[in-house]
């Protein structure tokens, strides 16, 4: 007796040729399909859109690290000539007595700044203007009749800034509570 394996299974399953049974096949409607096809393009639309700003946020890193490279560069090297401008402004004030020799380091002082303010290197305000913990560093205190309390009233050390980064801060002393000075240059109104 021979029989169809057709007709021998009644339940919908056959077998594919092997003896292993197939399952039925799922109907996948138009509307399911088109729901998956959003689901998708709404997953690969959020994928691109973290990877677009994924990449915008290392070319942003990437020059921040560029920028912060060459202001260390820069730094390192500036600092390095920082203590030649302190023995100059040193030299300038042993050479008061002899008129040409201050005329002339007087000259080199401002060929030297002028090439550091092209850099745009300048000197921090120090003298006659309020002391300020975030430019300068405070020394000693004494008591004057020249400025009044909490006012930058010498400068040991110039200090420098590059825009708005600290190169170095000013060595300083401040005038102390019992100096009965005027008002500092800096001070508001």
């Amino acid at each position: 007796m021979s029989q169809d394996p057709q007709e021998e299974n009644t339940d919908g399953a056959g077998e594919n040729g092997n003896g292993a049974p197939v399952e039925a096949e799922l109907v996948i409607t138009p509307e399911e399909r088109a729901e998956q096809a959003e689901a998708e393009k709404a997953d690969l639309k959020d994928k691109w859109l973290r990877a677009l700003a994924e990449l915008e946020n290392y070319k942003k890193r990437t020059r921040r690290e560029i920028d912060d490279n060459v202001f260390r560069a820069q730094q390192n090297l500036l600092n390095a000539f920082l203590p030649t401008v302190d023995n100059l402004g040193r030299a300038l004030d042993l050479a008061r007595d002899n008129e040409q020799l201050h005329k002339g380091i007087q000259m080199v002082v401002n060929d030297f700044m002028s090439a550091l303010g092209r850099f745009g290197v300048e000197p921090v305000p120090s003298v006659g203007h309020p002391f300020d913990p975030a430019i300068h560093e405070a020394l000693q205190q004494i008591d004057t009749p020249d400025f009044p309390p909490g006012v930058v009233a010498r400068e040991w050390e110039k200090g420098f800034r590059q825009g708005d980064r600290l190169l170095r801060p000013a060595r300083v002393v401040i005038a102390g509570p019992g100096s009965t000075g005027g008002k500092a240059e800096g001070a508001a109104s």
